[in-house]
């Protein structure tokens, strides 16, 4: 068996990005509003932590969705339903160099079975109660069809972050 020892730096990058990730989760009991906005870019740093190493993308979900359970529980499922995979799934493939639209497509089906679990198991009208009625027949494109623009935003978000991030530090 081999024995991968951790650097400290990396300890301390990944606990800085789980951090991050749970400061933005959170932002919405905190500013509410504008925290709101904000909790939405908790996607990136999963994403940054995934790309650097998968491995570390998983144990920074995973700090970060306890923080989220401790401090605001209301938002652990959206977080850990939907952000925190398209994250993974776009760091993954960032780190990977799987193809573009590869990537795209396992966030599209990510965030598409987060929202229909959402909606269909917990209750929750993730898009207003019209959808949370109909049957998954009907939702379904057109959670499918929003899940698609959304993952294709944000793996262009990211990969344009990552792009820049490296000129900088070696990551």
């Amino acid at each position: 068996m081999k024995n991968k020892n951790i650097s400290v730096t990396d300890l301390v990058r990944y606990s800085l990005l789980a951090s991050l990730t749970g400061l933005l989760q959170v932002s919405a009991a905190l500013f509410p509003g504008p925290g709101n906005m904000l909790s939405f870019f908790s996607t990136l740093p999963i994403a940054l932590a995934a790309y650097i190493n998968p491995a570390g993308g998983l144990a920074c979900t995973v700090i970060s969705g306890w923080l989220t359970l401790v401090i605001r529980p209301v938002g652990l499922p959206a977080f850990a339903l939907m952000m925190a995979p398209l994250g993974l799934v776009t760091g993954i493939g960032l780190h990977y160099s799987v193809k573009r639209s590869a990537a795209i497509l396992a966030g599209t089906a990510a965030v598409t079975a987060g929202l229909l679990f959402i909606t269909y198991v917990l209750g929750f009208p993730a898009f207003g109660y019209y959808l949370e009625r109909s049957t998954v027949v009907v939702a379904l494109p057109f959670y499918a069809s929003f899940s698609l623009v959304y993952s294709y935003a944000w793996y262009n978000f990211i990969k344009k972050v990552i792009n820049r991030l490296t000129r900088f530090i070696k990551l």
